[in-house]
């Protein structure tokens, strides 16, 4: 048996960056007729449904659906209280960082093992900071090195597990939105 009516924030990685083109009204169009209620956020894969489903279950009702689009990456979906919990427990607290800083979430799919994880807290330096708990990673990050001064680090890679970052205001919006 189905559980109740949930809200949840299905994010896609790498939707209209990288050649990975994907209009949010083709993604609505896609998914209207298997949820009750379809939102989008955005044009960075941000997607909020309504479902009486686990979120397992939304993930591949959703692959399904964006497969015949031609996206065939992962699809993240969190609950809004795994939202609200991810940002409560950011410890870098975005509201009182200075104008010049910058906070994202990842949402892995995975938990890191624990060698992986003091792997990237080594990479900190003057340019990021981080934080893994659970299956988030969260970074801050000042904005004098956005753009092509940013040094890409390999999340992923380092982490050994796939993930999709969103900004705080992003993650604050899905926020609002599956409440």
């Amino acid at each position: 048996m189905r559980g109740a009516m949930a809200r949840y924030a299905v994010l896609l990685r790498a939707v209209n960056v990288g050649g990975n083109s994907l209009r949010m009204a083709d993604v609505r169009k896609a998914l209207e007729p298997l949820f009750p209620d379809v939102a989008t956020y955005i044009q960075s894969g941000n997607v909020v449904v309504a479902a009486k489903e686990k979120a397992d279950e939304v993930a591949e009702k959703v692959a399904g659906a964006l497969a015949a689009l031609g996206y065939d990456g992962p699809v993240f979906v969190r609950s809004h209280e795994e939202l609200a919990a991810a940002a409560a427990a950011n410890p870098f607290d975005p509201e009182r960082l200075a104008d010049r800083q910058r906070c994202h979430l990842m949402f892995l799919e995975g938990r890191p093992a624990a060698e992986r994880v003091q792997r990237l807290m080594g990479m900190e330096g003057d340019e990021y900071r981080f934080h893994v708990q659970d299956r988030v990673l969260y970074y801050a990050y000042d904005r004098a090195f956005e753009g092509p001064r940013r040094r890409r680090i390999p999340f992923e890679k380092v982490l050994g597990t796939p993930g999709t970052a969103r900004a705080w205001n992003v993650v604050e919006r899905l926020i609002a939105m599956t409440s």
